[in-house]
């Protein structure tokens, strides 16, 4: 009888070991599934913030400093939270998503490897995939009326200055906006240095969204217009060659045609252009001492080696407005005044845009003169087309009383303007 006892309990022995082995490797298994499965989680959760992180820096960077080093800037922040390069894609413009094709948006797509060890009884993977996906785009805030790129904005001896529905900024370096106490009020929506403000803490200036200094660069809706290229007119394409004085209006050029002398439009009671571009190359337009002149759906030109200057001066009336479909040419749609960059900069005594003295002045449309000095004074008025987007090297303005500058309206005219940009996670 003793020994059969025996027998049997070594028979239970073994069926307790194998019980205890099976149970054991069930309970490392299980052990490895909560915590390798957290790890899991963590790693997920880890990959999509290293995304986050990287999409962001990229769109701030490109407001600064442009798309290659945006793409730099996801790379190198990815790699500062772990991420080596080869695991991380950088896309402008990402091709998938409610951004697809959109060029102020960046994509970054990171992805690692995650090993499995003791969870690996149940999920028979050694590794899995582990990728985060974000999406940041530059989105405009603000809409910006004046905008200098290079020198200073300068607001003095103005009874009245009034924007009150869009910013006024600079993206030049130091002090780039001025607002001394010689004037009687400032409205604005909003002020915008890259440098500083000199005045901006006056408690009778009003700022409905305050001012910012050392703020990121304002966009430049035109600066595609700097690298344009044009065909020099020679010959027959250039219309006047020798120096004009007109008291009536002058002819469209078109955008292949150009005045290659100056002219000047003066003492005359009423002088009314036809629609159209006028090209001046290397020539000025001065037009003064007459009752009104108008141009509606007109684009001046000045362009050439060393661009000339345009001058509307000592005039009861003006009314100008852009074409919002230039005919000539699209890329000039909503476009008043352009001065292509070259030629001297121009200063306070010798503008390269000089509008003074005008009591009437109806502008409707997009000024540009990026590296030029433009100067206006001794305004009185202005029109209700609510649509004056002003882009200059140095601005200076003056002696102001009912003139208002505003952008609200420049959607009729097909104008583009200016505005304030954050970065914002949207994917």
């Amino acid at each position: 009888m003793f020994p059969k006892l025996g027998a049997a309990l070594r028979c239970r022995r073994g069926a307790t070991a194998v019980v205890f082995a099976v149970a054991g490797t069930v309970l490392i298994g299980m052990a490895g599934l909560a915590t390798e499965g957290s790890a899991l989680f963590l790693a997920e959760r880890d990959t999509q913030d290293g995304a986050d992180a990287a999409a962001m820096a990229a769109a701030s960077a490109y407001q600064f400093r442009g798309r290659s080093a945006a793409l730099h800037a996801a790379v190198e922040v990815a790699g500062r939270n772990g991420f080596d390069q080869a695991m991380v894609t950088v896309k402008n413009p990402p091709d998938a998503g409610g951004l697809a094709g959109a060029a102020n948006a960046f994509e970054v797509l990171i992805e690692k490897r995650f090993h499995f060890t003791l969870s690996r009884i149940f999920t028979g993977d050694r590794t899995a995939a582990v990728t985060g996906r974000a999406v940041a785009v530059l989105q405009s805030t603000t809409p910006a009326c004046i905008l200098t790129l290079a020198g200073s904005l300068t607001i003095r001896n103005s009874s009245a200055f009034q924007a009150p529905g869009c910013a006024v900024g600079s993206n030049a370096p130091g002090v780039s906006v001025v607002i001394p106490e010689s004037n009687s009020s400032v409205v604005a929506r909003a002020v915008m240095s890259l440098g500083t403000c000199n005045g901006c803490t006056n408690s009778r200036w009003d700022f409905a969204e305050g001012y910012q200094e050392h703020a990121p660069p304002l966009t430049n809706p035109y600066a595609a217009l700097d690298a344009k290229s044009y065909v020099t007119a020679t010959g027959a394409a250039c219309l006047n060659t020798t120096a004009l004085a007109a008291k009536g209006p002058i002819a469209p050029t078109g955008a292949n045609k150009a005045y290659c002398a100056s002219v000047t439009v003066s003492n005359t009671s009423a002088v009314t252009f036809t629609p159209g571009t006028y090209v001046f190359q290397n020539a000025s337009l001065t037009i003064g001492s007459i009752s009104s002149f108008a141009c509606e759906g007109c684009t001046f030109i000045f362009r050439g080696t060393n661009p000339g200057n345009l001058s509307i001066t000592n005039t009861s009336t003006a009314n100008i407005t852009a074409p919002q479909s230039n005919s000539d040419d699209a890329d000039y749609n909503g476009i008043m005044f352009y001065r292509a960059p070259g030629g001297a900069a121009g200063s306070s005594g010798a503008p390269n845009l000089n509008l003074q003295s005008v009591s009437t002045f109806n502008l409707a449309g997009g000024i540009y003169f990026p590296d030029s000095y433009v100067r206006i004074g001794n305004v009185s008025s202005s029109s209700s087309a609510e649509c004056l987007s002003l882009v200059a090297g140095t601005i200076e303005i003056g002696s102001l009383s009912r003139f208002s500058f505003d952008v609200a309206g420049c959607p009729t005219y097909g104008t583009a303007v200016a505005s304030a940009r954050i970065a914002r996670l949207v994917e």
